[in-house]
């Protein structure tokens, strides 16, 4: 019979805690080839790890230095002498686990692309970003027979950001396909002219056009405001009596400066309120929490678009959010059961392993302060501009410390993107090495070092390359030095 929650107190109290780990020396010994967000993320893993072996194996299993008949008995006659043994549960024991972690994920990684182009989300290196967690869910659940997810996509997401329910589709285009024909086929769409732009998200084939969309959905796009100003009187004007949507999107693939105006999300969903018009906003690739960080912009949340009343959010399961590629359809439960209903759900319903292992993200982010935290890029992410700085250094000094090594390089400050737009509002202050190399071309370059193992991807010139470090993790700084030094 498995203990009760009383009888495992105890052995809980027993494990040391997350400080402890951290001011272990093993634990210090690390910080010369992993940075600290990566040492404190395995930590947590470890110690969650012995929680849940503690909690969830049955006391006749083995679990590998927690078995119950090895200390249970030890515990309680320690406990009744009123003292308490740490006996198997010393900070040392579990530092050495965690040395053993990094350096299982530091080999896991070593044939992996390393991505120094600047961009986060470039087409060749999208794959490596589907989540860690949910690309090992996705290939469980293609091993058992069945998946029911029982609403716990739903549930989790309602947790993060406050709505009343949500569905997963297999893409962005296929939840906005879906959303428009159960919610507008044969009525008009409102949209703002300044919105009208392409949209795309992280691993869709192709960008998409919501006007193409909604023709094919069976309905009618009616504009509202000028191509640079659009305002809450504009929406109110281009309502009608066949209206059944107005459409908000954040910009994926264009920007707007200069004399722009536009209302504010809140302005907009009362501008329905008022008209009886439902709101559907395209959220495109963000997070579902706000997120504090230095390097990364601020930008609308889905949790946000929530607090603002949108009935209606569509959003990336994949890119920043850390999932496998799908769109979410997330808001209020009387809009989803329209959309649940419709004919076409079934078809644009994701697939059981993509739920699966958007499941195993969600999990991650609901026991998480940050949505980056455990991000398959957090260290591109999350690093500050110091951080990125210290790579590009250490990178120069390993590649001047060979006096064979003729090339000129440098280090150079610069913006790293999402994606291969290179919107402002996506840009991240950041730092390269730039590499000149006499008698080469700086696209020869590129390509040799694309075909290398492990390939690294750079931002590429006429006569030279950069190696934006934004994107290169603190523990793969002695593979770019080795490959830059091979190719030249």
């Amino acid at each position: 019979m498995r203990p009760g929650r009383e009888d495992l107190r105890p052995w809980l109290a027993l494990l040391p805690s997350v400080g402890a780990m951290q001011r272990d020396p093993r634990v210090g010994a690390l910080r010369g080839r992993f940075e600290d967000r990566q040492i404190d993320n395995a930590i947590r893993k470890v110690l969650r790890d012995a929680r849940d072996r503690i909690r969830f194996r049955p006391p006749e299993t083995e679990a590998g230095g927690f078995e119950p008949e090895h200390f249970a008995g030890r515990v309680a006659t320690l406990l009744e002498r009123e003292e308490r043994s740490t006996a198997g549960f010393e900070s040392e024991h579990f530092a050495g686990r965690v040395a053993a972690l990094l350096e299982r994920e530091d080999r896991s990684t070593a044939g992996d692309l390393i991505n120094a182009s600047g961009i986060l989300f470039h087409p060749r290196a999208r794959d490596r970003f589907a989540g860690k967690a949910a690309d090992r869910a996705s290939r469980l659940s293609l091993t058992v027979a069945a998946y029911d997810d029982d609403g716990r996509a739903s549930g989790l997401l309602g947790e993060l950001t406050g709505a009343e329910d949500a569905l997963v589709c297999r893409s962005v285009g296929a939840a906005f396909f879906l959303a428009i024909r159960a919610l507008a086929e044969g009525a008009e769409v409102v949209f703002g002219r300044s919105q009208l732009g392409l949209i795309d998200a992280p691993y869709d084939a192709r960008p998409l056009s919501p006007v193409s969309i909604c023709g094919q959905a069976g309905a009618a796009v009616v504009e509202a405001g000028a191509a640079n100003k659009t305002r809450v009187s504009d929406y109110l004007g281009a309502v009608g009596d066949r209206t059944a949507l107005i459409v908000t999107a954040r910009p994926s693939t264009c920007a707007l400066r200069g004399f722009t105006e536009e209302p504010a999300q809140e302005e907009i969903v009362r501008t329905g309120t008022d008209t009886g018009v439902e709101v559907l906003h395209l959220a495109g690739d963000t997070t579902l929490r706000p997120v504090t960080s230095a390097a990364l912009p601020a930008a609308g949340s889905v949790a946000e678009a929530v607090r603002h009343g949108t009935p209606l959010i569509i959003a990336a399961g994949g890119g920043l959010i850390g999932g496998p590629p799908c769109g979410l359809l997330i808001g209020k439960r009387r809009i989803l059961a329209r959309i649940r209903g419709h004919g076409m759900w079934p078809a644009a319903r994701a697939s059981r392993h993509v739920r699966a292992g958007l499941d195993a993200r969600l999990a991650e982010l609901a026991g998480s302060d940050c949505d980056l935290e455990n991000h398959p890029a957090a260290h591109m992410l999350a690093a500050s501009p110091d951080e990125v700085g210290a790579r590009a250094r250490q990178l120069l000094e390993r590649l001047t410390e060979d006096c064979r090594f003729r090339a000129e390089c440098t280090v150079v400050e610069q913006r790293s993107h999402l994606t291969t737009y290179r919107l402002p509002i996506h840009a991240m202050p950041s730092f390269a090495v730039s590499v000149r190399a006499p008698g080469s071309r700086g696209e020869d370059l590129a390509d040799r070092w694309l075909n290398g193992t492990p390939p690294l991807l750079v931002d590429c010139g006429r006569d030279r390359v950069r190696i934006d470090m934004r994107g290169v993790e603190k523990s793969r700084i002695h593979d770019v030095a080795r490959i830059v030094r091979s190719g030249l």
